[in-house]
Parts: structure tokens; sequence; C-alpha cells
């Protein structure tokens, strides 16, 4: 049975109380209000499995709750991170307090869509399955979402705090974490959690976005920025989060942060926003490889950084890196999500 958000009414009542403090301006492509589900992911990072057959003993720190992704991603070998791809385990990851669309339940787990992770797999979001340890009911934190700041986590990593001053850490959260804002002073902002109560978090940490207004544009600049922090970062299959990356989802993580949605694999972010061709580059243009000298199947994708050179998430063996940008070989082109 999914976990019941447990009353924090009492906790919250004070914190209505104060003036909220909008920092930044909307994110204009992603929907304010939440999903007529009141599903919502209760953990930092729930991986969003194949079926509910396709775990291992290995991958049991991915499926409690508390998530303990550093500890899962320590225990696996090489091989066992490859078989993640080769076995087609995972399909993605969704992020603390994200709503999920309901599509069915099965012995302890729940089939879901997850919204902002586009595909054509499924209208609602990227399908897959979630133990229900990792879900809660939550209709009271599902209200607070609706007309409400949002505080989008910008760090690759960062904690909440169940003190102002940010002494007492509670939970560690990704990049692109969504959790609604209901007070911000002294370098902190207060968000609520989806059973948890209220939490602090460190104000540089996160960004402020105002509901119903519209978001800056981000330049190529700000992208690589982002996307630099996630430098050193073990490739996981699936992974959508600042503890592990595959080559989409670095770029659906970065390009998040910054308010845009892309498509959540490499072969559907190929279709969308506009052509590059090669000798206009730009940073932060997604670039694409395919099989049979890129005229097959796309099946990585890096992101430009400029001078000649690129970031990818490149497999199971090699961490997040900057390396020299591949023109050609298995190159099929670039895109340009950016204005």
């Amino acid at each position: 049975m999914l976990r019941s958000l447990r009353s924090v009414a009492s906790v919250l009542a004070p914190a209505l109380a104060l003036a909220l403090i909008p920092v930044t301006t909307a994110e204009a492509s992603v929907p304010t209000s939440p999903p007529s589900s009141s599903t919502v992911v209760d953990v930092a990072v729930a991986t969003v499995w194949t079926s509910p057959d396709s775990p291992r003993p290995v991958d049991r720190p991915a499926l409690a709750n508390p998530s303990d992704v550093p500890g899962w991603l320590a225990a696996m070998t090489t091989a066992q991170k490859l078989d993640l791809t080769s076995s087609n385990r995972t399909q993605t990851q969704a992020l603390y307090g994200r709503h999920v669309e309901v599509l069915d339940r099965r012995g302890g787990w729940t089939q879901v869509a997850v919204p902002g992770q586009p595909t054509p797999k499924n209208a609602a979001g990227y399908p897959g399955w979630i133990p229900d340890a990792q879900l809660t009911d939550s209709a009271g934190f599902a209200a607070l979402t609706a007309d409400r700041p949002t505080a989008v986590v910008s760090a690759p990593l960062t904690w909440l705090h169940e003190d102002l001053a940010l002494t007492r850490r509670a939970t560690e959260v990704s990049a692109n974490t969504r959790l609604p804002v209901l007070d911000s002073r002294d370098g902190a902002v207060l968000v609520a959690t989806p059973s948890d109560g209220v939490r602090w978090v460190a104000a540089s940490a996160v960004t402020v976005v105002a509901d119903g207004e519209a978001a800056p544009s981000p330049t190529g600049a700000d992208l690589v920025a982002t996307a630099r922090g996630f430098l050193g970062r073990p490739y996981l299959w699936g992974g959508r989060a600042g503890y592990g990356l595959d080559c989409s989802g670095l770029a659906g993580t970065v390009y998040g942060v910054h308010g845009i949605t892309v498509p959540r694999d490499a072969s559907a972010q190929a279709t969308g926003g506009r052509t590059v061709e090669k000798n206009r580059l730009q940073p932060g243009d997604l670039l694409f490889y395919g099989r049979q000298g890129g005229k097959g199947a796309i099946h990585h994708v890096a992101m430009y950084t400029g001078d000649g050179k690129m970031i990818e998430a490149f497999d199971a063996a090699t961490p997040v890196r900057i390396t020299a940008a591949r023109l050609d070989g298995e190159y099929a082109g670039a895109r340009r999500y950016l204005p």
C-alpha cells in the first residue's frame, strides 16, 4: 500500500502566514498545475524500472525508502552497470516531489508515466515501474504545488535541512528537484515535502520561480556551466539525477534546470529544436550520433561546449567528461533548443 501523507498542518501553518518572496521568474515550458493524480515520488530519486521483475539483488539499495542511489552505484561492478543497458532493466528516474500518472498496480509496484519527460511511448510521460514504498498519495502536497513559487534545485546535489541555520541535514536531493516554496529568509528557502513536513534549503542551491510568469531564456554558456557541474559523475543507464546520468539524462536535466523541457531519449531529442550545421555550432547545442556512420538509429547525445569540445555521459566505464567534439564517423547532426 502506498504510504499516506503524514499530517503537516501544524508545521505548515506558521510558514503559510509568512510573505512569499519570489526570486526569479517562472518556468514557461513546464505546466504549473499538478496532474490529476495525487501520487508523488517520496524519495530523493526513484528509479523507474522496465518491469517489477527487472531489479537484481544488487539493486536493492535503489528500491528502498529512503533510496540509496550512491550505495547502489558503489555496489555495482562495471559489468553489472553494463547489464542495466544490455538487459534494458531501467527506463528513467523521477525526482522527489514529482507527481506521476498511475497506469497500473501490481504486487507492491506501481506502473507510472512521468510527466515532464516527453516520449513517443506514452503521451502522459515516460512509462515504467516504481516500488510502492517510494510513492505516496499526497493530496495535501499536490494542493501546495498550485499557485505557489517553486524552488528548482540548480546544484547537482544539495541538502534539505531541518533548521533555518542549515546545520541539521535531512535529505540530499538532485538537480531539477522541484518543491513548493513557503518562505525565504536569511539565505535559506523553506519548502514543503511530500511526507516529511517542511525543510530548509540553501538559497544558493536553488532558483525560485514565481507561478504564472515567463521564464528568461538561458544562454548557451548558462547551459554549459550547469553541465560542467556534473563532470566526474558516474554514467548510469536511465540516470537522470546528480548521482549518475546517461547521455540523454544529462542533456534533459541540464535543460530542465533552466526551464526548458526536451524529450527523454536521444532519438526523440534529435527530432526537436532546429537543425544546426556543424560549422555553426554554439555552446548548448546537442550533438547526435547514429549507427551505420550516422545514418542509422540515434544512440548517443552530447552537448557542445565551444572551442571544438563537448560534454557527454559516454558509457558505464566512463564518468561524465569533456572531450573533443566528434564531428565525423557516427556523427548524425546537431539540434538547437535555444531561441
